[in-house]
């Protein structure tokens, strides 16, 4: 018989099945390799995750102290939207007007009287002036339509055209000028008087001077000025956009009224609450990703039976678990965020890194911080912002955590009245180098920088982790290797083992045939 080993064939030793149990022991390094890969891969995530938030309370926190900071942002505020709104710049003087809007900017709309659908333009050099502003173009001949469309494509931001169905089977050519302003009227020359005049958009006569002027016969409005009294003082601009009679304030004509309209500058408390909502909430997300990681694990006193599937005996295994607790105070958690932090709990437990700005974050929140507007506004708590603000006493675990509350009904009264006060507490110089040297929101982006750095504490990690990964995965290329080496001199053991042992048997067949012939043969 050969020696060949044909897996699947039955044998008496059962060989196939030996080889894949001894081979289960060989691979016992390789899945334990497999199994670190998986566990260094959920905690560079685990990293990367603990990064991005950092990074997002840092970003949060310098938009509270740097130049672009809500405390300057400026809101204006109109008793009457319908008539007059406004926009400010940063900076704006806080100031109270008062407005009436006798007449609104208008621009020249001429429409034509209404015209067949076989109406036919003729072609030749149009052009159009509007004020010291001249558009001509070639038109080679058509109808409305693609005349209205050539006028549509040359005439930029000054001026444009449109039909209109004013009655059923009929258009209306409908030409109007994008400036408007008393000084900027739509003048028709060229061709244009041609076709104004022969769709009953314009007439020509003669002026008392003289010279032939142009009359609309249709005019759905006429080219004029805005006329505003601020208190008592009557201003004309050209436009609806006036930016010249409140610094840094621009208002915006919607319509008349013979009522006054009062116009506020004034602070933006909401878009500084807002900003404050933002990283508090930020600052609670990140403190309840290091509280998760770091968790305890603690004795749960639970024996459970597991079956080990090499031995195949029954072993007890006490069981751990950590504390549970910090996932229930986070009620804002959808399922799904749920599960996948319950998988983290405890993961990094006892790391010193998540410690540190652990409790760096909460010395730099209860931290007292100089104010130079006043004195007495020094505090975070002083604002509403705390670990306990609503005092809601009792031993609570939650509180120990470092998460802040925010008692909103403080927190207005302190940026309605206390602005300026507020945010240096965020941040603040006092060097009088104009560059903030301090303060809760500069202290936390000062914390986070070395962390979230391309090159910082956390890429430092997850590098590390890489590294960890590829030796890992080095070492099973390895193992794969001896294993194949090992499976394969096992079969040809076996082998050797079956063609042996069949040897024998047929050894031990032929001597009792020949002992049964020399029997036959007496």
């Amino acid at each position: 018989m050969s020696d060949i080993y044909i897996p699947g064939l039955s044998s008496r030793f059962n060989s196939q099945k030996v080889i894949e149990d001894l081979m289960r022991l060989e691979r016992i390094p390789r899945d334990r390799a497999v199994s670190s890969i998986e566990t260094i891969q959920n905690e560079k995530r685990y990293w990367q995750d603990i990064s991005n938030t950092t990074k997002t309370l840092g970003e949060s926190a310098t938009q509270l102290f740097s130049y672009q900071n809500p405390f300057n942002d400026r809101n204006v505020k109109s008793s009457d939207e319908s008539v007059l709104t406004g926009t400010s710049v940063r900076d704006a003087t806080q100031q109270d007007r008062s407005f009436i809007v006798k007449q609104m900017a208008q621009a020249d709309r001429f429409l034509s009287s209404p015209q067949s659908e076989n109406f036919r333009v003729e072609g030749g050099t149009y052009a159009f002036t509007i004020g010291k502003d001249e558009i001509s173009f070639d038109f080679k001949g058509g109808t409305l339509k693609e005349f209205s469309d050539t006028l549509n494509r040359r005439g930029r931001d000054l001026i444009q055209s449109s039909l209109i169905a004013v009655k059923s089977g009929t258009k209306s050519l409908l030409i109007e000028s994008k400036v408007t302003g008393e000084d900027n009227n739509l003048i028709f020359s060229g061709a244009s008087l041609a076709l104004g005049g022969a769709t009953g958009m314009i007439e020509v006569f003669n002026g008392e001077d003289g010279p032939a002027q142009l009359r609309p016969l249709n005019a759905v409005s006429t080219a004029r000025d805005a006329i505003v009294s601020m208190e008592g003082i009557e201003v004309y601009r050209p436009t609806n956009e006036i930016d010249d009679l409140i610094p840094g304030v621009t208002l915006t004509v919607k319509g008349t009224s013979d009522r006054p309209v009062k116009v506020q500058v004034e602070m933006d408390t909401e878009g500084a609450k807002d900003a404050i909502i933002t990283f508090i909430g930020n600052y609670n997300r990140l403190m309840a990703e290091i509280n998760i990681l770091t968790a305890r694990s603690s004795f749960s006193g639970i024996v459970e039976e597991v079956q080990d599937p090499i031995t195949k005996q029954i072993k007890q295994v006490y069981k751990t678990s950590a504390d549970d607790t910090i996932l229930n105070e986070l009620t804002y958690l959808s399922p799904d965020e749920r599960s996948e932090m319950r998988k983290r709990l405890g993961a990094f437990n006892g790391d010193p890194t998540l410690s540190q700005i652990r409790n760096t974050l909460m010395r730099i929140v209860s931290d007292p911080y100089p104010n130079t507007v006043d004195e007495s506004l020094n505090l975070l708590v002083q604002i509403g912002i705390g670990t306990d603000i609503r005092r809601t006493g009792g031993a609570n675990p939650a509180k120990l955590r470092g998460y802040l509350e925010i008692n909103e009904k403080i927190l207005d009264a302190a940026l309605a009245t206390k602005l300026p006060a507020v945010k240096q507490l965020f941040g603040s110089d006092t060097t009088g180098d104009l560059i903030v040297n301090t303060g809760i929101a500069y202290a936390i982006d000062n914390l986070t920088k070395p962390y979230v750095e391309s090159t910082g504490i956390f890429a430092l990690k997850t590098g590390n982790m890489d590294s960890k990964i590829q030796q890992e995965t080095r070492r099973i290329e390895t193992i794969d290797r001896q294993l194949a080496a090992k499976e394969a001199e096992l079969k040809k053991q076996y082998s050797q083992m079956e063609g042996a042992y069949n040897r024998m048997e047929q050894m031990g067949t032929s001597l009792d045939r020949f002992q049964q012939q020399n029997s036959n043969n007496r």
